[in-house]
């Protein structure tokens, strides 16, 4: 009986923890170049290593965090520091310690001294790691990256391809950074769209229908541990009367 209130209760948790994911992609919806995450669970036998196959239970638990790299739609914003990639490819962000990390947000900025970048005020680099300086706003990007004020070329954005994306994790909401083996590479064919933004890849309606099917789920294995609390008690009833 106590094993069946245990994989009730793993149940409830697989089903808040997939609540909560739902919630984050619900609050993040309108971020531009926000990835959505997937939880992964699966169910683990008791005792099946007995070889009481008969008596196992199933136990939910949690195995795996992802990310969905599914490209979302592409809005015209009408700014002309903004950037949406149209394909593959991330833009490549060097953090104050010096380390990269990589987004497909492309809302850029200019700070006061001319520098390139992204939402956090971290500096946006080109091809070779470079930092991007702009002496003027007024300025065209071109498909592949290039930056021209009127007949110049001054810089290039760079556009940087992973072999494996599930080797990318994230530090931050629209920030990811790669493990140790995983070496992004220069993309050899970047499409760019200057003056728009890649939206969120976020499908609100289908979110909805699974935060409704998680809510009963979770009800159901609430409506599950009153059952087994019951039955324990009437258990303890019957122990005490004998």
């Amino acid at each position: 009986m106590a094993d069946g209130k245990y994989a009730a209760l793993s149940g409830a948790i697989a089903r808040m923890h997939k609540l909560d994911n739902i919630s984050e992609h619900l609050a993040s919806a309108r971020t531009p170049g926000y990835k959505k995450g997937t939880v992964t669970f699966a169910a683990r036998l008791g005792e099946a290593t007995s070889g009481m196959a008969t008596n196992a239970t199933n136990y939910t638990g949690l195995t795996a965090h992802q990310i969905d790299f599914s490209p979302g739609y592409i809005e015209h914003s009408g700014n002309p520091l903004d950037v949406a990639i149209n394909g593959e490819g991330f833009f490549q962000i060097q953090r104050p310690e010096g380390e990269f990390a990589y987004t497909r947000k492309g809302s850029f900025q200019l700070n006061g001294e001319g520098l390139l970048i992204d939402s956090n005020g971290y500096a946006v680099t080109g091809p070779n790691g470079e930092e991007i300086i702009l002496d003027r706003p007024d300025f065209d990007i071109l498909g592949d990256g290039t930056v021209w004020i009127e007949d110049e070329q001054v810089a290039q954005i760079g556009l940087f391809l992973f072999e494996d994306t599930g080797l990318l994790q994230r530090a931050g909401q629209d920030l990811f950074v790669a493990l140790e083996d995983a070496a992004p590479e220069i993309h050899p064919q970047p499409q760019m769209i200057q003056s728009s933004l890649e939206g969120s890849n976020v499908n609100l309606m289908e979110e909805m229908a699974l935060m409704t099917a998680n809510l009963r789920a979770f009800e159901a294995t609430q409506k599950a541990l009153k059952t087994y609390s019951d039955m324990n008690a009437k258990a303890t009833e019957l122990g005490l009367l004998q």
